[in-house]
């Protein structure tokens, strides 16, 4: 049985998350600091200002642990902020960094209404037909690593990929059937390599 750690950013309810993950079989422990204990997949959850959770990640050492994890085949999903954090930076709390794994930044775009929430479709090749469900008010425009895209005033990255990484910003533990399979998918790392936006 696959082993997965949930970091604690201290943002957003770790339990619904973690009950999702272990719905699908597999073993989770949430750990607010790294630990020497071995894993099979790495999740770094949603919700929280960008500028809280980069805070508490680099506070609490998991930016050197995140960075190890990512020179391995080690599975990393990051979901909502939890994405937005490996990009540069965000609209939300100017002068704070992201981890940098991509570039680009979340930004304050053209939404009807803030935040965004509620059930959007996804366009995808991964993903066709999908409909999943979302709560932010930023985003990262786009990706040279976007495997989906969804519009909600204008069109944004709703999920990227590149090597171990994964990264949505949706909330799979909230979209149903659809929402499982896609942990599913994440955690067992069974998304094709090379899957970008020529792709949706």
């Amino acid at each position: 049985m696959k082993k997965v750690l949930i970091i604690d950013t201290k943002a957003g309810n770790l339990f619904s998350l973690q009950a999702a993950i272990e719905r699908l079989g597999f073993l989770s422990t949430i750990e607010e600091t790294p630990s020497n204990e071995q894993y099979d997949a790495i999740v770094i959850p949603g919700q929280g200002r960008f500028g809280t959770v980069m805070k508490n990640i680099i506070a609490n050492g998991w930016d050197e642990y995140l960075n190890d994890a990512r020179k391995t085949n080690l599975p990393i999903f990051g979901i909502c902020v939890g994405m937005q954090i490996f990009f540069e930076a965000s609209d939300e709390d100017p002068g704070i960094a992201g981890l940098a794994w991509f570039k680009g930044q979340a930004q304050a775009l053209d939404f009807p209404k803030k935040p965004m929430v509620g059930w959007a479709n996804l366009t995808s090749n991964v993903w066709p037909n999908a409909k999943v469900y979302f709560v932010n008010s930023y985003a990262v425009k786009a990706s040279e690593y976007s495997i989906a895209n969804t519009t909600y005033g204008e069109q944004f990255c709703a999920a990227v990929k590149n090597g171990n990484f994964i990264g949505v910003q949706f909330h799979p533990e909230k979209s149903s059937q659809q929402g499982s399979e896609i942990i599913a998918m994440a955690l067992n790392q069974s998304l094709k390599e090379g899957v970008t936006d020529d792709a949706v």
